[in-house]
């Protein structure tokens, strides 16, 4: 596979960029072959190499292990989906782009709806729903693979967690603007490159994982991207996937757990309980996940 390098920001276009280190993936295949770059003008973070968008197609539809973990959570969870028809596939009402929409039903476009839980959730709402994924056995009515495949004046768009696996995310966005009815709404979410933990772990962090993560979008990244691709953001915050009410549980039985390992002489897994607990309260102030919310201008 035949990888370029980024000598400029994908997003802003600028020149100043500067390595933060290099990637220490697990895979065998990748091993250190990118860095960690980061935009001086807008923060946006992203690998140092990439490959074009056929080729990146090509590896999601064969599930390839440099987009994909390959964990047995992942192998069951696509063996589930296989076995299971769309009837039995877990809806998600409490998901919370629900706060935002403010129609009962219309036409819905999902990019990357993966097990199609949110897909699911919208078509038993009674919207018209419409989705784009490369993965090969994802087969479900209303689903493509090329967008030249999806109707136009969509209301609601949704990508989550998708744009940070795509080689050109704003190419991507002109091209879903033309897919939406002028003041429909886009949901996208995906990793906060100026997040506490993009900045204590850099490469650590669990969202660096090359080829599956390209972008780790800012801010400004975030308002640069959407403002070239023809969109009003609405909102646009940081989240976090920690639990709070699981991070004082923990908490609380920390001294049990450390009490246990003076007993077991494993003083390093001490030193690790306390960074775990640093980081999960640095993440709650400041999440590693970006929720944004943007029209069609």
């Amino acid at each position: 596979m035949k990888l370029e390098n980024l000598n400029q920001c994908p997003i802003c276009n600028s020149i100043k960029i500067f390595k933060v280190n290099n990637i220490k993936s697990k895979i065998k295949d990748v091993k250190d072959a990118f860095d960690l770059m980061k935009c001086q003008d807008c923060l946006h973070r992203f690998i140092s190499k990439i490959p074009n968008q056929i080729e990146l197609n090509k590896l999601y539809e064969i599930d390839s292990p440099l987009v994909f973990g390959g964990t047995n959570y992942e192998l069951n969870q696509k063996k589930n989906f296989i076995k299971n028809n769309f009837e039995n596939i877990e809806p998600q009402f409490n998901h919370w782009i629900f706060d935002y929409i403010d129609q009962n039903q219309g036409s819905y476009l999902e990019l990357g709806p993966g097990l199609c839980r949110l897909y699911k959730t919208f078509y038993l709402k009674g919207w018209k729903c419409q989705g784009l994924e490369q993965r090969s056995f994802i087969k479900i009515n209303g689903i493509k693979k090329d967008i030249k495949d999806i109707e136009n004046n969509n209301d609601v768009v949704a990508a989550i967690d998708v744009l940070e696996h795509l080689v050109d995310p704003i190419e991507m966005l002109k091209k879903i603007n033309s897919k939406i009815k002028k003041g429909g709404k886009i949901f996208l979410t995906y990793p906060h490159s100026e997040s506490f933990k993009s900045k204590i772990l850099k490469d650590r962090w669990s969202m660096v994982s090359p080829l599956a993560h390209i972008h780790y979008f800012s801010k400004k990244s975030t308002k640069i991207m959407l403002e070239k691709a023809g969109y009003k953001i609405l909102v646009i915050k940081d989240y976090s996937f920690v639990e709070l009410r699981r991070l004082i549980r923990n908490s609380i039985k920390l001294p049990i757990f450390i009490l246990k390992d003076i007993l077991k002489l494993n003083f390093k897994n001490i030193y690790y309980r306390f960074i775990e607990l640093f980081l999960n309260i640095l993440d709650l102030i400041n999440g590693d996940q970006l929720k944004v919310i943007a029209k069609k201008k």
